[in-house]
């Protein structure tokens, strides 16, 4: 154990969140175990991975065993089929493994699950605005729902305690995490770019025009970590965002200038049908620049790009629950842009 005394879990910890996660609860001195789906090629200085598939519950039992004594699991594991189809059943199986295997450590403290907008319908049409934690369930099934009640059904009679946060769209710096909003839009304006066209918004004038909110990742780690282990945030549920409201007709001219090109309105269109024609573009574009990653496939999930821009109604939430409790910290979304964008420049993930 570290000088902290905390060790945290972190369940699905290679992909953008988790990353963010591990980086912000090293930078605090935690002992860290994450785990991922495939055996681990490299070994990393500031925490030990294990390989775990959550699907395979007797396996997965076993592994979790060699986590030890865990002080707080951060749950950020997702089970989705191709086409960005997530699973109900799988993922509410999925905590359902992790928490028999941990719930009755006596190290335990907390369990953290982070859920989402999804949470309020945010996929199935326009839904109440800002959204409120106090806001009632749809009368649908969904994963989020079902886990929800299981954390907290678990926890009950046991001395640990529980949160789940809901952020929107997290932007922030990773690879071999395709469901990326802010790279997808950095590769389709290289891309783009290249072929000397203007940089057209890819969904209809409705998703230009509707109010957003999304939640920068590392806004959203240190969240994670107040919510873990602050007592005001115990037993509770808190919307997460940057704390500003934009559209994106609003910041398309912000993305236009950072590639040096001229922003162009609406040219709906299915990106997971366009972009893999462009593969070959892409390699050519990486060869030529020097880029870290030639194959288009591992950097993005274009079916995920097109579910996200589709939404033609406002998406926003209110953080007064969030402010209430403690939490103030806020990020400037067109700043956040230009600084993430920066940031693949430099590290030669996005051409200069």
């Amino acid at each position: 154990m570290t000088r902290s005394g905390k060790k945290a879990l972190v369940v699905g910890g290679s992909g953008l969140v988790g990353r963010h996660l591990i980086q912000a609860l090293a930078a605090d001195d935690w002992e860290i175990v994450s785990t991922q789906r495939r055996v681990p090629t490299e070994v990393f200085a500031t925490h030990r991975v294990i390989a775990l598939d959550l699907l395979d519950g007797r396996a997965a039992r076993a592994a979790l065993g060699e986590a030890g004594d865990v002080t707080h699991v951060f749950f950020l594991a997702r089970a989705w089929q191709p086409g960005y189809l997530i699973e109900r059943n799988a993922n509410v199986e999925a905590l359902t493994v992790v928490l028999e295997a941990l719930q009755d450590l006596p190290s335990l403290m907390h369990v953290q699950l982070i859920h989402g907008l999804k949470w309020y319908g945010s996929t199935l049409g326009p839904f109440q605005n800002p959204a409120r934690e106090s806001d009632p369930k749809l009368p649908v099934e969904h994963f989020y729902y079902d886990q929800r009640a299981l954390v907290e059904a678990r926890a009950r009679g046991r001395h640990w305690h529980w949160s789940t946060l809901r952020p929107h769209c997290v932007c922030g710096i990773a690879t071999g995490s395709p469901s990326n909003l802010m790279l997808g839009l950095g590769v389709y304006a290289a891309l783009t770019r290249a072929q000397g066209k203007p940089l057209s918004f890819p969904s209809t004038q409705a998703a230009f025009e509707a109010r957003l909110t999304v939640t920068n990742a590392d806004l959203l780690t240190r969240a994670m970590l107040w919510a873990a282990t602050d007592p005001a945030a115990q037993d509770q549920d808190f919307n997460v965002a940057n704390g500003d409201t934009f559209s994106w007709r609003e910041v398309w001219p912000v993305y236009a200038s950072a590639f040096g090109m001229e922003p162009a309105g609406p040219q709906p269109r299915a990106l997971c049908e366009e972009m893999p024609t462009l593969a070959e573009r892409w390699r050519e574009l990486a060869r030529r620049e020097g880029l870290a990653f030639d194959e288009l496939s591992t950097l993005v999930d274009w079916h995920f790009m097109d579910a996200t821009l589709a939404l033609g109604w406002d998406q926003t939430m209110s953080l007064d629950k969030l402010r209430r409790h403690g939490f103030g910290d806020a990020v400037d979304t067109s700043a956040m842009i230009l600084d993430i964008l920066t940031a693949y420049r430099h590290q030669g993930i996005l051409p200069r």
